[in-house]
This record gives structure tokens, C-alpha cells and sequence, in this order.
């Protein structure tokens, strides 16, 4: 009898978790929903029925946010030239902005922390961990206008590829997740390379890297994500490459009447909200297959 209470017992807890579940998913979707839903209502439109179905169902919201939306910038190699930056060229700024920034800093991590843990023994390995741990628990304030200075008198500053050497990082949670990923690997296959005379680097390349391929492109995939949706860093350090994400900003700010309509607004979130619906859709068995409980696995 008790076995059967225990059964019934969890199966309700099951059926209450899954109805909580299923609601806050709801929840997620109902705003998105909402928000395309609003990208094809007139500003007369959507004063009248802010919930209601588009009536007259229009694209004229994406062409206004195609055709009006622009920023005039610096031009990087001619400093008394300004150049017309539309809405479409900020989508190929956001390209290379997150995709090369997502490559090296994933690309980072995963190399620190494999060397770390195969050298283990070596008291510069437990340093980096220590770092790694400090930098997440302490807040680092201030440190904005000498990191500016600092990237300037470097030639790193308004370039792609000073951005992606900045993004050259470890420190953060995905290094941890790469180290518990590289310690779950049995030595048994390095010393199977070592003894088919591998150096070093071949083994990195050819034995480890493979065998963490998943977990890899996992992380690489949320890197993307976070630095697509980030506006402040090109913003600040690239001013001649607006991205979408910074066009999605200028939204807000703009002086012109129909770009700073709701529906328009919406509209840029949607346009800048697409390419990341587009990857999750191709990719979410992977990325669903290795999050779990707030980390990566195999």
C-alpha cells in the first residue's frame, strides 16, 4: 500500500509540475506572440486595439524601420568623411561582431581549461582556477575609461578584430564548464596518443577537442546568442560598426515620428529577435540536449 501512495504521490507531483511548466512556457510565448502580432498594426491601429488582430493586416512597419532607420558614423580611415549606416549593413556588423566574438572567447576557454587540467600538477593551473573563481565572485567597477584608453593605444578600438582579441578570454562560467568537460575524460586516450608518439598540440587538437566537439558547439551557440543581443560593447568600443542590437537602441532615442511608434519599435525587436529564432529552431535539439539543471553536458 505504501509503495502504491508513493506511486500516486509522485505521479500528481509529476502532473503539478508539468501544468507550472507548461504555464510559464505559455507565459514566454504570449508576449512574442503579442509583439508580432503588433509589427503588422498601424499606430492608429494599435491606439484602438493594443490586443486585437491587426485590421488592415500592413508591412509598412518594416519598410519604415528598413528605409528610415540609419546611423551616421565616422568613417574609420578618414576621420573628416561620415558614412550612412542603414538597417541592413547593422545586421552584417552584427554578424561579425557575434559571430567572431562567440568563436574566440569560446575558442578561449576551451583551450585555458584544457590546459589547466591536463597540467594540473603545475601550481600556475590552480592559479588560473583561483582567478577564474575571484573575477566571478568580485564586482570590478571603474574600470571602463582605462579599458578604453588602454584599447586605443593599442589600435584596438572601432575594429572587428580588436574586439575579438578583447572577447580572448577565460574567465567566466563556461571555462568551468570545459574543465569539469575535461576531467571527465579518461587519460587512457591521451596515453593511447602519447604512445603512438603525439605531441602535445596533436594530441589537444585530434584527441581532446573532438571528444568535446558537443559541449563546444553548445557554448559557442549561447556566446552567439548573448553578444547578438548586446548593444553597450559596440556601442562604446565600435562607434563606426553599429549593430542591429545598437539599431534596436536607436529606437528609443530617435526623433522621428514614425520610428518611435510601438509597432515600429516592436518591429525592430522582431527583425533583431528572427536570426536568433531561425538558430534555435535548427539547433535547439542540441542546445536542449546539453543544458541541463543550469550547466552543460555531455
Amino acid at each position: 500500500m505504501k509503495s502504491i501512495k508513493k506511486k500516486n504521490d509522485a505521479l500528481v507531483l509529476k502532473i503539478v509540475l508539468s501544468v507550472i511548466l507548461m504555464a510559464y512556457s505559455v507565459s514566454l510565448f504570449i508576449p512574442v506572440l503579442w509583439g508580432i502580432m503588433t509589427s503588422f498594426k498601424t499606430q492608429s491601429d494599435f491606439r484602438l486595439s493594443v490586443f486585437g488582430w491587426p485590421e488592415p493586416f500592413t508591412f509598412e512597419n518594416y519598410v519604415t524601420a528598413v528605409q528610415k532607420l540609419f546611423r551616421d558614423v565616422q568613417n574609420p580611415y578618414n576621420a573628416a568623411q561620415m558614412l550612412r549606416v542603414r538597417f541592413p549593413l547593422m545586421f552584417v556588423y552584427s554578424f561579425l561582431y557575434a559571430g567572431g566574438c562567440a568563436i574566440f572567447s569560446t575558442t578561449t576557454a576551451c583551450v585555458v581549461a584544457y590546459a589547466t587540467v591536463k597540467f594540473s600538477k603545475f601550481k600556475l593551473s590552480k592559479v588560473i582556477y583561483t582567478i577564474v573563481i575571484v573575477t566571478m565572485i568580485l564586482p570590478v567597477i571603474g574600470n571602463l575609461p582605462s579599458e578604453i584608453r588602454m584599447s586605443q593605444i593599442l589600435g584596438l578600438y572601432n575594429t572587428f578584430w580588436g574586439i575579438w582579441i578583447m572577447k580572448m578570454t577565460f574567465l567566466g562560467m563556461y571555462f568551468l564548464v570545459f574543465h569539469a568537460t575535461f576531467r571527465g575524460i579518461a587519460k587512457d586516450y591521451y596515453e593511447a596518443a602519447y604512445l603512438d608518439g603525439a605531441s602535445e598540440f596533436r594530441v589537444m587538437v585530434q584527441i581532446a577537442f573532438p571528444l568535446v566537439k558537443y559541449t563546444y558547439l553548445t557554448v559557442l551557440l549561447l556566446n552567439f546568442i548573448t553578444f547578438w543581443n548586446d548593444y553597450q560593447v559596440p556601442l562604446i568600443y565600435m562607434p563606426s560598426y553599429p549593430t542591429a542590437a545598437y539599431g534596436v537602441y536607436l529606437f528609443n532615442n530617435s526623433n522621428d515620428a514614425q520610428l518611435s511608434s510601438v509597432p515600429v519599435r516592436i518591429t525592430g525587436c522582431i527583425f533583431l529577435l528572427t536570426p536568433i529564432l531561425i538558430l534555435f529552431m535548427v539547433f535547439h535539439r542540441r542546445l536542449i540536449g546539453n543544458v541541463s539543471m543550469g550547466g552543460i553536458k555531455e
